[in-house]
């Protein structure tokens, strides 16, 4: 069964709560909350600015830091 079946299939309440859970995780980051992020990882402050302003061009549904 692909995902979005899955999710049709889904009682009312957990439909309801995963599509929450969705919408939390790919709601679209400003500029300042992505240059904060990357200054919290150690990016200096003029990278982090023109890196977050580059990614606010893009259409990104969701980013995760590699696995060591």
């Amino acid at each position: 069964m692909k995902a979005l079946d899955a999710l049709k299939a889904a009682p009312p309440e957990m439909r309801a709560a995963a599509l929450a859970v969705l919408d939390q995780v790919s709601a679209p980051l400003t500029e300042r909350q992505l240059a904060s992020a990357f200054r919290a990882h150690g990016i200096g402050l003029l990278a982090a600015k023109r890196m977050a302003r580059a990614l606010c061009k893009l259409d990104i549904i969701a980013v995760a830091r590699r696995s060591p």
